[in-house]
């Protein structure tokens, strides 16, 4: 799925837009922009992609992407139901990396800083107490204006630049390159396994779907995404599954087979290959968390 180059609207007299969002799903399609751009997701669950990194977002999430980063935020298929109440909230804070001024970031006690919009290339994700910070100080920025509003981005930027309790998004040395003719066949797949990861997909369905031969299509989305495309079904299903594992009236053997693995040992395999630790620990780490 090609990226589309966005404009992100703002005055040069207010360079730092933040913006408080209420809609019945996200709406925004495969994207990027030449701001930086934070999120906090105070209502909402899906798939996020950003670069090459697919996985579940739900409420409370913050990520910070720096310039030029794609990055798209699906909601579930919950959400487009016709009688869904269901509504994806978020404060969205857009700004130029430059909004202080070259001369600013040369300086020597804002080097952390110009560390930080460096490895925001990849996407970066906040969790523990620096989220629960990042979240207040959001909120209050929404209120903030002129100088206020300045000082408020500057420490939420430094926050996010002291922490250790973050993790990056896209892989290291990422960086995107598209062609426009891609834009609908990478599309296409992507949405059919969205819609489709709880059933068996098989690499000759995906192919068909964009008029390419199994060998042909295995180079074509290796290519665009970085990752084979069993891989990338994987990554859907698992991410889902840990959605899923926060509700105990789920088995984790009803999880495998919902989220469209056919045994359960796959289903263990894969997901301590992907989130470090088995199914049962991570509910585990879960419901302790819910109990803090």
């Amino acid at each position: 799925m090609k990226p589309i180059l966005s404009k992100v609207s703002a005055s040069t007299e207010n360079l730092i837009s933040v913006i408080e969002r209420c809609e019945p799903y996200f709406t925004n399609v495969f994207h990027f922009h030449e701001e930086c751009e934070l999120v906090y997701v105070t209502e909402s669950y899906g798939k996020r992609i950003i670069g090459n990194n697919i996985e579940h977002f739900d409420k409370g999430d913050i990520v910070f992407m720096g310039s030029n980063l794609p990055h798209v935020w699906y909601n579930d298929k919950e959400y487009f139901k016709p009688d869904s109440e269901l509504k994806a909230r978020s404060i969205v804070v857009y700004f130029p990396q430059d909004v202080f001024g070259n001369k600013f970031f040369r300086l020597e006690e804002t080097m952390q800083l110009t560390d930080f919009f460096q490895r925001a290339k990849r996407g970066i994700k906040v969790f523990g107490h620096t989220q629960k910070l990042i979240a207040k100080e959001m909120k209050l920025l929404l209120q903030k204006q002129g100088l206020e509003r300045i000082i408020g981005l500057l420490q939420i930027l430094q926050l996010f630049s002291q922490t250790e309790e973050f993790r990056y998004l896209a892989d290291a040395g990422y960086s995107h390159t598209f062609n426009q003719k891609d834009n609908h066949k990478i599309d296409i797949v992507f949405r059919f396994v969205l819609n489709n990861y709880h059933r068996n997909l098989t690499l000759e369905e995906a192919a068909t779907l964009i008029q390419l031969t199994p060998q042909s299509f295995c180079r074509f989305f290796k290519n665009r995404t970085r990752k084979s495309f069993i891989q990338f079904v994987n990554e859907v299903r698992i991410g889902q599954a840990c959605r899923k594992l926060n509700e105990e009236e789920w088995t984790i053997a009803e999880i495998a087979y919902a989220c469209g693995f056919s045994n359960l040992s796959n289903f263990n395999r894969f997901f301590k290959e992907m989130m470090g630790k088995t199914p049962r620990v991570y509910r585990q780490d879960l419901l302790s968390a819910n109990k803090a």
